[in-house]
């Protein structure tokens, strides 16, 4: 692997996606450094999801045009065993649930390690506990995914991507179905894992005061096209929100001495 102090473990080029004759994105260019945290922000149908789905390869259909560059090598040069040790993922907790325990659920993420003849490994068995405890589901372990709340469950998933011991994690709107207290704790095991692990985290998400709780840097898609990408400090000083939502925004100073928060008017 390259030095990832210097090089950029991701870099987007020039990407684009149409799907039946649609423009989902267009000329999307970015670099991350290892353990940079970037939120992507934008207006529903702006290309979000699909710019996840890009770098995961989970496209069936579609054309796809520019470059991805994991770790120094063009995405498509890896197998997709390959590139799921470089890069996992944690949907949504709405939709479709597995029908698995969570302590089995986090071992099928394990598949990149694993074989047909190797079976599971006394490392895979630890890298499965290691990840229970990170998130805080050792004693849960045992538990159905459906008789889990939507945080609890988040909480399967996020340990599910952990165990993938991928050093790039994506995350599609990680807290959508959670209620304020479930958000404010993902939120601080998110920038825990981030800080302590050293993960590079891209994180979709419709709160835009989430990147300001994070720092880090923002990307901000509309329709399909990027128009910001930088420190999330700076994001406040134009109208680049304003923009992209084609809304007006409040940005008040939070009571607790915080920094700013954004309020729709």
């Amino acid at each position: 692997m390259n030095d990832r102090h210097n090089s950029p473990i991701l870099t987007v080029e020039n990407l684009s996606f149409t799907i039946d004759k649609v423009n989902v994105l267009t000329d999307v260019s970015f670099q991350l450094l290892a353990g940079d945290h970037l939120s992507i922000v934008g207006p529903n149908g702006a290309g979000k999801s699909t710019l996840l789905k890009c770098l995961l390869r989970l496209h069936e259909k579609g054309k796809q045009l520019g470059n991805i560059t994991v770790d120094g090598k063009k995405s498509s040069l890896y197998t997709q065993k390959q590139l799921a040790r470089m890069i996992s993922y944690v949907p949504q907790a709405g939709g479709w649930i597995p029908p698995f325990s969570v302590q089995d659920f986090v071992r099928l993420s394990r598949f990149p390690y694993t074989s047909a003849t190797g079976g599971f490994s006394q490392n895979d068995e630890m890298e499965v506990e290691r990840a229970l405890e990170l998130t805080g589901m050792t004693e849960l372990k045992k538990r159905n995914l459906k008789s889990l709340s939507g945080g609890e469950r988040q909480k399967a998933y996020l340990a599910a991507a952990l165990a993938q011991r991928a050093p790039i994690m994506l995350l599609d709107e990680p807290a959508a179905a959670l209620d304020p207290k479930h958000t404010s704790e993902l939120s601080a095991l998110l920038r825990k894992l981030n800080q302590e692990e050293k993960l590079t985290m891209l994180i979709v998400t419709h709160d835009l005061n989430q990147p300001l709780r994070a720092a880090g840097l923002s990307l901000v898609l509309a329709a399909g096209r990027m128009s910001y990408f930088g420190p999330t400090a700076s994001l406040l000083e134009s109208k680049v929100l304003e923009d992209a939502f084609q809304h007006h925004f409040l940005y008040l100073e939070h009571p607790s001495g915080q920094g700013k928060v954004v309020i729709s008017e």
